[in-house]
């Protein structure tokens, strides 16, 4: 499955409906994980601004991860 196309995405939906498809998703999520940092899961994402890490439900993503760490080291700390 490739999630970084938005066509590839809309077929899945409708082959599995959006339950599963919200499984899927969370499991790529979690696969996408690189590294945690005060609790916030750092995860790559690809972007139209090229391959990013997103620092956990903050909104806020970086072009390295060591950015991206720095980051989520001085946020809150994450509930799961």
């Amino acid at each position: 499955m490739n999630w970084d196309d938005p066509a590839a995405r809309a077929r899945l939906i409708e082959q599995v409906g959006a339950d599963e498809y919200n499984r899927r998703l969370r499991e790529h999520q979690e696969a996408s994980v690189v590294s945690i940092v005060n609790g916030h899961k750092i995860r790559r994402v690809n972007s139209r601004f090229g391959r990013l890490f997103m620092v956990g439900d903050t909104g806020t993503a970086f072009s390295t991860q060591g950015e991206a760490e720095r980051f989520a080291s001085e946020q809150e700390p994450a509930c799961d």
